[in-house]
């Protein structure tokens, strides 16, 4: 019988949110390069998509309402695999049963744990606001750009004025944009997003810009903010209430 590793918030280097709003568990990950010719990434997404996936959202029930499965169009990235989890309060999270999720598996190397073999970057963040276009039905979009921002030095007031009245317009205006759905963490980057495209917005072999958009009023924040990663990726499976909006059902705001 393979003996019991379980995880934690520590583990995965995240800060747990006290405050009771929906909010995103956003799980980056992939195969140690070194590990790679014991852990094939083909044996690691089974493991994931059949097993740690489902053992996460079923770890207490009605705490997570949603998951959905990308992975990376860069071919060369280091962590190709991301699930987002949608908990309907973003404190359950703190809940004793997810530290009791099981890492090991007789499907893994040796039993596991993955923790062995893989490598986890993550972010949980609380729901701020979400909009999408007017014609935008409730599946996600099949691309989905997703986007981190260390603020450094600029404020909350700076960034949030600069989403609400310029960069929601140059998002809106990409080809193909759907829906962005932002979030707030509680330490660095402390402000991440979810832009949701329609197929061939972007072509295959994109470099994508430190943020998206030209106007004079993102340029400025792009170059006043400590950093601002934006990564492509194809959205690959959907679990539990995949057309679930990210805040309140209803709540998004509508542009065009």
């Amino acid at each position: 019988m393979l003996a019991k590793t379980t995880l934690s918030a520590a583990f995965f280097g995240a800060v747990a949110l006290a405050v009771a709003t929906p909010g995103i568990f956003w799980v980056n990950s992939g195969v140690i390069a070194s590990q790679k010719a014991i852990l094939p990434y083909e044996q690691y997404v089974k493991w994931y998509e059949e097993i740690h996936i489902r053992d996460w959202m079923g770890a207490k029930k009605g705490a997570i309402t949603a998951a959905w499965r990308y992975q990376s169009l860069d071919p060369e990235s280091d962590l190709p695999f991301l699930v987002t989890y949608k908990y309907p309060d973003i404190s359950e999270f703190n809940a004793p049963e997810f530290t009791q999720v099981s890492l090991t598996h007789p499907s893994l190397p040796e039993g596991g744990p993955i923790t062995k073999f893989a490598q986890f970057e993550v972010l949980i963040g609380s729901h701020i606001e979400t909009w999408r276009g007017a014609s935008t039905g409730d599946d996600r979009g099949p691309l989905l750009v997703t986007e981190s921002i260390d603020s450094g030095n600029v404020s909350a007031e700076q960034i949030n004025k600069w989403y609400g009245e310029t960069y929601i317009k140059d998002l809106s205006g990409i080809k193909g944009w759907r829906r962005t759905s932002r979030f707030e963490g509680s330490q660095q980057p402390k402000w991440f997003a979810l832009h949701e495209f329609e197929d061939g917005s972007f072509g295959t072999d994109v470099k994508l810009p430190g943020l998206l958009g030209n106007s004079s009023g993102t340029k400025e924040i792009a170059n006043s903010v400590k950093k601002a990663d934006l990564t492509l990726w194809r959205l690959v499976r959907e679990y539990g209430n995949a057309t679930t909006a990210w805040g309140q059902q209803g709540g998004d705001k509508i542009v065009g």
